[in-house]
């Protein structure tokens, strides 16, 4: 019974606007309606291109390799010997003690392999994304 009253009252507000679209009828648009929406927007001024810089430069990534490649040379290479300061002629009294913390880390094959292969699709990926890059904000 309650539920009942609940619902009568919230027809009526309903009936109103019911009545009020009736009243205000179907409006259409002008005629020229579509001639005045394209004549704003070819006056609006059109903005320069935005040609594509990429957020790190050619010269940066170059840097990066280098690094990354003789890090990568600097740990194969000193995982074979038993001190980081063997090669050194230089006397340190102190640091001459400090074991090199690679000098048991091996590459296993599949080890190599696979950094192989993750560079390979890492290059890949990069070009594919570079070309999509080209064709969504080429002109």
């Amino acid at each position: 019974m309650f539920h009942q009253k609940s619902m009568l009252g919230m027809e009526e507000p309903y009936n109103d606007i019911r009545g009020l679209v009736k009243e205000a009828g179907n409006e259409s648009p002008s005629m020229d309606f579509l001639q005045n929406v394209m004549h704003e927007v070819s006056a609006i001024p059109k903005h320069k291109s935005i040609e594509y810089q990429p957020l790190i430069s050619k010269r940066a990534w170059v840097i990066i390799g280098i690094c990354v490649i003789s890090i990568l040379i600097t740990l194969l290479y000193l995982s074979e010997s038993k001190s980081i300061f063997d090669n050194v002629n230089m006397y340190f009294p102190n640091v001459s003690k400090f074991e090199n913390p690679f000098s048991d880390f091996k590459f296993h094959n599949t080890t190599m392999y696979g950094i192989i292969f993750l560079a390979i699709l890492f290059a890949i990926q990069i070009t594919v994304i570079k070309r999509r890059m080209d064709k969504t904000y080429s002109v």
